[in-house]
């Protein structure tokens, strides 16, 4: 610590003398300095201390999906408007939108009707021929059966002809023992 001066007052005179208020600095007293102190410097404003929430910091080791985020300060998806023209507009453009979805849909649908129906088409025609087929072969294999049949019959018939005539010409003989 550095020295300290002694004080020029006496216990005994409360009062300075005027030859020496004149030299030295008048002394303020604790009330003077708590009345010039603030006046002396200015007051400084308490600074406002934010929450996380308020500043936007995100939460650590937190993990939100990113369709469930919503824009900060209004509803997801919804529009306010206060006059009734840009309302109008607004739902003109959104109704035009759908209007445009729901062509494109019928459009798509009609294609895929389309497409339905020439599939349709060629199953019935696959079938068709299939039957055809079949029908060639059946005639075919009945065809056959019947040259078959008709040359077996030309040929019993002669068989039976030639073993009647040669039965007849042989006698049996039975004897009995």
């Amino acid at each position: 610590m550095a020295p300290v001066k002694p004080s020029t007052k006496s216990k005994s005179s409360s009062k300075p003398t005027p030859s020496k208020s004149k030299k030295s600095k008048p002394h303020a007293t604790k009330a003077d300095q708590i009345k010039t102190k603030p006046s002396s410097t200015p007051a400084k404003k308490k600074q406002r201390q934010y929450t996380d929430a308020e500043l936007g910091i995100p939460k650590l080791n937190g993990i939100v999906p990113a369709g469930i985020q919503k824009p900060k300060g209004k509803k997801k998806g919804k529009v306010f408007v206060d006059d009734r023209e840009s309302t109008l507009t607004i739902m003109a453009m959104v109704m035009a939108e759908k209007d445009g979805q729901i062509e494109s849909k019928m459009m798509k649908a009609r294609q895929l009707e389309e497409i339905r129906e020439a599939r349709a088409k060629e199953a019935e025609a696959r079938q068709e021929q299939k039957k055809a087929r079949l029908e060639e072969t059946k005639d075919s294999l009945r065809r056959r059966r019947k040259r078959k049949l008709n040359v077996e019959a030309s040929s019993d018939a002669k068989e039976n002809r030639e073993t009647t005539k040669s039965m007849s010409k042989i006698k049996k003989r039975v004897s009995f023992g």
